[in-house]
């Protein structure tokens, strides 16, 4: 036997067993991942985003308080005083308390438990100031259920980082509402060109890291020039940081830089 055939018997015998035990790690991983993704999103949607929309109350009471004098194009809700709201990704429905009593909702959300969650849920007594019309799987790039000009609001709140296309829900969102209807969002947006976050960024999510685990999510994209261009008749912004405590402070660091404002069609 040579000494090569000696080297590799030497190798087999030590590591082999190695390799079989990583072979088999990875092949359960690999299998288990699609639920692993599962778990690792609800996770961040019920504790961080949860945390985070604790954080913003004073941004969203600032953006939400114009919805108590919006009056509605469709004549039965305007004589009730009620207005219809269409949100994009309600999440766990933390913007909910902001909408005024009677509020119409159209829910649009990927979540096939959304319904079972606000209607039948722990938390449901929460929601039941308001009317949920109708509840819609999907991200908003689509809205082909929705008629022209059907909506007198649309919200979205740190959403427009996950959906498939960021120009086909803009359009979708202009479309559905009404003339002199509010698009209003607040959306995280990157750090500036030059900093060490803004290149983690860009590597977390166009490596797919970042969005294969947290629901699609991008953190490098800045929503603003496709807002301004997608023909509101008025948009009109401001940006802030977000500050304060959240179990995953990373995550934070990397979504913290905000947009909010209103865009009217």
């Amino acid at each position: 036997m040579s000494s090569k055939d000696l080297w590799m018997r030497d190798v087999i015998t030590s590591y082999g067993l190695l390799v079989l035990i990583f072979l088999t790690m990875v092949i359960s991983i690999l299998r288990k991942w699609p639920n692993l993704r599962q778990y690792v999103y609800k996770v961040h949607l019920t504790g961080f985003e949860v945390e985070c929309a604790e954080l913003m109350v004073p941004y969203k009471k600032h953006l939400f308080k114009s919805l108590q004098y919006i009056v509605s194009s469709d004549k039965v809700l305007r004589s009730m005083g009620c207005i219809r709201l269409l949100e994009i990704g309600v999440k766990t429905g933390e913007n909910i308390q902001f909408y005024s009593d009677s509020t119409h909702l159209i829910g649009v959300d990927r979540n096939l438990k959304l319904p079972e969650y606000l209607i039948n849920g722990n938390r449901s007594w929460q929601f039941s100031h308001i009317i949920i019309e109708r509840l819609i799987v999907g991200d908003g790039s689509s809205l082909k259920e929705i008629p022209t000009g059907y909506v007198d609001v649309v919200v979205t709140t740190r959403s427009l980082c996950s959906v498939k296309s960021l120009q086909s829900t803009l359009r979708e969102i202009h479309r559905v509402l009404t003339p002199g209807g509010q698009y209003l969002f607040i959306e995280h947006v990157p750090e500036n060109e030059g900093t060490f976050v803004r290149w983690l960024q860009k590597v977390l999510s166009q490596t797919k890291i970042w969005p294969s685990l947290f629901g699609g999510c991008h953190l490098d994209i800045d929503p603003i020039v496709n807002i301004k261009d997608v023909g509101f008749h008025h948009v009109t912004w401001d940006i802030f940081t977000l500050n304060g405590y959240v179990s995953h402070p990373f995550h934070l660091i990397l979504s913290r830089q905000h947009i909010l404002g209103v865009a009217i069609r």
